[in-house]
């Protein structure tokens, strides 16, 4: 699909904070028909982009070379986040909003969902990263206000980091959200809170006190760019964000571009695409633009830099 001319300014959303309009090229390479929710997505070392469809609870994937499309992994529940280990494996979390159980799977070779473990009090996993160590996931739960840690070399779990600030205001909205690492940091968006929030992990692998990095903002997921440059879906607030390592603000996508409903961001990982960063959006599903629901999108926009290393390096002593 061609490039979309940029638009003019989206519609101010309350406690949102945008700054400066700078709209990016852009382009929709991909939709999905409204009543589908695009939630959350992963790009793997050889640049297939794979999105969570969290209202008909599979994955699809999405070759930008050839611009097939194809249904990849179907699931018995939604799912949510999605991130690959250094081995290349997809690792899945899930569960219907709301309702307990929570699960992550590890998805196979084949396609097949294997069931890693069971969260039995978690009722809104979402979004996932994985820890310096190497063998850990860390993943947001949503209304508990804790980030767990999903050992992946056994079946087990445990909770990582508890704060009551990482709780929504209303069960029916997420707390925390999404999860990225930034220079030894664990970077949070707090969506019901409109705050981004960071722990320092320690030489342990232990969470350290949570501080605030930016408020008045709706972050939903997110992903870091080389620069530090932290580059946010902001969901209801219809908008992708570009927030600058000294607190700087620009809005570079907003209705006009596609990004109504954006929920999550990740760069391209083939040579020819770093500089991309694509976008999936759930087409204003829980808040419509304009009292009309879209279309769920995979945007392209074009930022001009690539992203930071997503995952750690390891070490023969991080085992």
């Amino acid at each position: 699909m061609s490039g979309i001319a940029p638009g003019n300014p989206p519609d101010p959303f309350p406690g949102h904070e945008g700054g400066r309009w700078a709209p990016v090229t852009s382009e929709i390479v991909v939709s999905w028909l409204p009543g589908h929710f695009a939630e959350n997505m992963a790009i793997d070392s050889e640049g297939l982009i794979h999105v969570s469809l969290h209202s008909h609870h599979r994955i699809d994937r999405f070759n930008p070379q050839t611009r097939q499309l194809e249904e990849l992994a179907h699931f018995t529940a939604p799912a949510a986040g999605l991130a690959f280990d250094a081995a290349g494996s997809l690792w899945v979390t899930g569960g219907a909003v709301g309702q307990v159980p929570g699960y992550v799977w590890r998805l196979q070779r084949n396609g097949q969902p294997e069931l890693w473990v069971e969260i039995p009090d978690a009722v809104f996993m979402n979004g996932c990263t994985p820890h310096p160590d190497g063998h850990t996931l860390l993943v947001c739960e949503s209304v508990t206000g804790r980030v767990l840690a999903i050992d992946q070399t056994h079946k087990r779990w445990r909770v990582w980091l508890e704060d009551e600030r990482l709780r929504p205001k209303s069960a029916e909205m997420p707390g925390a959200n999404g999860i990225k690492l930034h220079q030894g940091w664990a970077w949070i968006s707090i969506t019901d809170h409109d705050r981004v929030v960071r722990s320092k992990i320690a030489a342990d692998g232990s969470a350290g006190p949570i501080e605030i990095v930016a408020e008045r903002l709706r972050a939903d997921d997110f992903a870091f760019g080389e620069s530090g440059i932290a580059y946010i879906a902001t969901h209801a607030a219809q908008t992708v964000l570009r927030l600058k390592p000294d607190g700087a603000r620009e809005t570079i996508a907003g209705p006009n571009e596609g990004a109504v409903g954006s929920t999550a961001c990740a760069f391209g990982r083939r040579p020819e695409d770093r500089t991309n960063l694509y976008v999936t959006t759930a087409g204003g599903m829980w808040t419509p633009y304009r009292g009309k629901i879209q279309d769920a999108k995979l945007l392209r926009l074009n930022v001009g830099e690539p992203g930071q290393a997503l995952l750690p390096v390891r070490t023969p002593s991080s085992r």
